[in-house]
């Protein structure tokens, strides 16, 4: 079994075109975004161009709803001409690649008055021939690509075939929590209904640090904060990298305020938004994939997550994610008294209690 961490939509991009290029029997994806601008379309023509017999796409109903990252029916947004167009360009390229052959499905749909909207299938991976494995963070759209973020490149069949079988699952609508284990490299999809109970092997590790902590997330959110805060009080440096021009402002807001009433040191990422998700636990074990370790993934979302203890991939993580995104942030110090964050708190927490209650439902 080999690895390799791929920084960046680039690095992400040049491999998969490659790889889909060599298909023979299968391309098997499942992405949030999918979107009819030059990331998604690319990725189509790529599919179409490719031999292998079997081409999936699974695509969240997400899409259906946010495009460009707007959400489409607000009233500003149903007169944004380039969003429509944008949306109709979505449809067209999806019906161009049913024609050739190639199978999408839509899951999880966000149901009445969109209740179920918090309930994603968040994952993203892609899967070729039973050989190739990626997973991460990437989603099919310009801004996705435009983003910081990182995949995983792994080659072995034994993986593969882990996650095809969770991919044909998914595309008869069974979502199923599993576990599994490689070497030095442990892997957890949350199915949306068990999370809570599979998060407790992540916070076990989060538990037994004992000197550092270092997180990058957009939207890190409790319940991981109130696990943060006493770890931090045995002693252990925690640090935490999140965009400084974050998508979501007001998650950048909760998350300033609660790292001060944790003690945690918070570093701004520079220049554009960072979209990675990853946990370094006193620099031996690397924990990344789809999941932003907040409520929603820790309660409703499906996920994948990786857990590597390969030197080689922890110090490769090191170099070119902690060591170059540190370089490329500032440190923020604010006054976490601050109204706003107690007021942002208590909003987040009785959302996420009222997406859990009617997603039980």
């Amino acid at each position: 079994m080999s690895m390799q961490l791929l920084v960046d939509s680039d690095e992400f991009w040049a491999s998969l075109k490659a790889d889909i290029a060599a298909s023979r029997d299968y391309v098997y994806i499942q992405t949030l975004s999918f979107e009819g601008d030059t990331a998604g379309k690319g990725l189509c023509e790529q599919l179409k161009l490719a031999k292998a017999r079997d081409i999936r796409v699974i695509v969240d109903c997400y899409t259906k709803y946010m495009i460009s990252d707007k959400f489409l029916y607000t009233p500003g947004n149903l007169r944004d001409k380039p969003l429509r167009q944008e949306v109709r360009d979505t449809r067209e390229m999806i019906e161009d690649i049913r024609r050739h052959g190639i199978q999408v499905r839509f899951v999880n749909p966000a149901g009445f008055c969109l209740y179920k909207f918090p309930a994603r299938n968040h994952k993203k991976s892609v899967l070729i021939d039973g050989r190739i494995a990626y997973i991460g963070g990437v989603n099919f759209s310009d801004h996705n690509f435009a983003w910081h973020d990182m995949m995983l490149r792994i080659e072995g069949p034994e993986v593969v075939g882990f996650f095809a079988e969770d991919f044909r699952r998914t595309w008869v609508g069974e979502n199923i929590g599993q576990t599994a284990k490689f070497g030095d490299l442990e892997f957890i999809i949350f199915d949306g209904a068990t999370n809570e109970a599979r998060f407790e092997r992540i916070m076990t590790l989060l538990d037994s640090a004992r000197e550092s902590i270092y997180i990058e997330s957009p939207y890190l959110t409790f319940p991981f904060f109130d696990k943060l805060r006493k770890i931090r009080e045995r002693g252990v440096d925690i640090t935490i990298i999140t965009p400084d021009r974050n998508n979501k402002k007001s998650i950048k807001k909760y998350i300033l305020w609660e790292a001060h009433r944790c003690d945690l040191a918070v570093q701004l990422y520079q220049g554009r938004m960072t979209h990675l998700k990853a946990i370094l636990i006193d620099g031996k074990t690397l924990i990344m994939g789809s999941t932003n370790f907040d409520f929603l993934s820790y309660t409703l979302q499906q996920e994948i997550a990786a857990i590597i203890t390969s030197p080689a991939i922890v110090a490769d993580f090191k170099s070119r994610i902690i060591e170059a995104d540190l370089r490329n942030s500032v440190p923020f110090a604010t006054d976490g008294s601050s109204p706003k964050g107690h007021a942002l708190n208590v909003q987040l927490k009785s959302l996420g209690r009222l997406a859990v209650f009617l997603n039980r439902l």
